[in-house]
């Protein structure tokens, strides 16, 4: 699988959350979410990032956190939702197929993969990258926090 390197600058989003069990929940959140940016006119070349916060393998998986985000700077919306700024940072960039099989081996072969890659990995969270031009090809991409060389 072939890693790209890319520096991603602090940028604003606004957020959907929920704690739980990663898995379907995680699925239904973002449907619920993309529904929202939607009704928000924000849908066009949308980039929407999913956001593990937590390792369910040190934290209980009923306490992990799983964000849905939206890239934007628009301030009003028509609903309260949360906001925040996402920090800057050094990103390994894997593209894979946007199907949930080849996401989940993805997650349960990490280790291998940040070990063929000798990536530095950082303790932040791993973000899921939906663009929409990459999912209408049929993929997203996985980026892995990591020290800049």
């Amino acid at each position: 699988m072939k890693v790209k390197i890319e520096y991603l600058k602090s940028t604003k989003v606004v957020y959907f959350r929920r704690i739980g069990i990663y898995g379907t929940e995680n699925k239904l959140l973002m449907r619920a979410f993309k529904k929202w940016v939607k009704t928000e006119n924000l849908f066009q070349e949308s980039t929407i990032l999913g956001i593990v916060l937590d390792n369910p393998q040190r934290i209980p998986a009923k306490n992990c956190r799983y964000n849905v985000c939206l890239i934007t700077d628009k301030k009003k919306f028509k609903d309260n939702v949360e906001q925040r700024t996402l920090a800057g940072g050094t990103y390994a960039v894997f593209k894979v197929a946007h199907i949930e099989k080849v996401i989940i081996d993805f997650y349960i072969n990490i280790a291998q993969t940040i070990a063929k890659n000798q990536l530095n990995v950082l303790s932040k969270p791993i973000i899921e990258r939906y663009k929409q031009n990459l999912v209408d090809k049929g993929y997203c991409e996985i980026l892995i926090p990591i020290e800049q060389k």
